[in-house]
């Protein structure tokens, strides 16, 4: 009886890591699409009323989701202590704590911080919108991987689960 529920509780921590993995897969997915829909708003913003940086991550921040919005408020927040620490150092900064977006989705977003507030208008949302464009045809891209490395992780993690279960037995 023992060796049976232990062999279960074998088999069911298999299945769920695999599980855990697919759905890590999906949140950076959900990450990065997040932050897509973050530089589209400051696209918007910026077409609008080009309001000075500190206005446009503020307003980001509040109508932004997930990393979009954690990066925007840190922004908004660093930029008041600009005279320690100038924006591109604090963009460079910050989205290098962006863990969820990856090392891709990271590298699309260090270039704004040597646009953003430092060029005209049209040049930062020639920048916020290739940046956008990037990001989404990346998360078009993991969404389909994860996809089909989610089933393998799954199946991955139920076929183990059953090997050890069988090798115990």
């Amino acid at each position: 009886m023992v060796r049976l529920m232990g062999a279960a509780l074998i088999a069911g921590g298999c299945a769920v890591l695999g599980y855990r993995a697919a759905a890590g897969l999906r949140a950076r997915v959900q990450a990065v699409g997040q932050m897509a829909g973050g530089l589209a708003l400051l696209e918007g913003e910026l077409e609008l009323s080009a309001p000075p940086l500190s206005q446009l991550m503020a307003r980001g921040a509040a109508r932004s989701q997930g990393p979009a919005r954690t990066l925007f408020q840190d922004c908004a927040q660093g930029l008041t202590r600009l005279d320690r620490e100038d924006f591109p150092s604090l963009w460079r900064r910050l989205t290098a704590e962006r863990t969820e977006l990856g090392a891709e989705g990271q590298a699309v977003l260090l270039p704004l911080g040597e646009t953003l507030g430092r060029c005209g208008a049209d040049r930062q949302l020639e920048a916020l919108s290739s940046a956008r464009r990037r990001l989404e045809a990346l998360s078009a891209r993991l969404e389909a991987d994860g996809r089909r490395q989610g089933r393998v992780y799954q199946a991955l993690g139920l076929s183990g689960g059953a090997f050890l279960v069988i090798l115990l037995l």
